[in-house]
C-alpha cells in the first residue's frame, strides 16, 4: 500500500520545463511585421521646417475660426412630429 502511494505521488511531481530555443519566435515575428518602422525609437527626429512664428499664426487661425457661428440652415418640416394622423385609429 505504502509503495502504491508513493508510486502515485511521485507520478504527479513535476518535472522542471525547459523551453525549446525558438519558443515564442511566432509572437516575435508577427511583432515585427506589424512595427511599420522598427527604428523609430532611435530615429533623429526631422525637421519640419517650420518656425515658431508660422506655427503660432496657424494654431491662432485654427482657434480664431470656431469664433463666427455657422449661418443657421433652414430645414422644412412637412408633418414630422404634428401630432395628426391615424396612430391607433381603427
Amino acid at each position: 500500500m505504502l509503495v502504491l502511494a508513493t508510486m502515485t505521488l511521485g507520478a504527479c511531481a513535476s518535472s522542471p520545463w525547459t523551453p525549446d530555443a525558438t519558443f515564442g519566435e511566432a509572437v516575435r515575428q508577427a511583432q515585427h511585421t506589424q512595427v511599420l518602422d522598427a527604428t523609430a525609437p532611435v530615429a533623429v527626429p526631422l525637421l519640419s521646417g517650420t518656425d515658431g512664428v508660422i506655427a503660432k499664426s496657424a494654431v491662432d487661425r485654427y482657434q480664431k475660426s470656431f469664433e463666427v457661428l455657422p449661418l443657421p440652415v433652414n430645414v422644412l418640416n412637412i408633418g414630422v412630429g404634428t401630432g395628426v394622423g391615424n396612430v391607433g385609429a381603427r
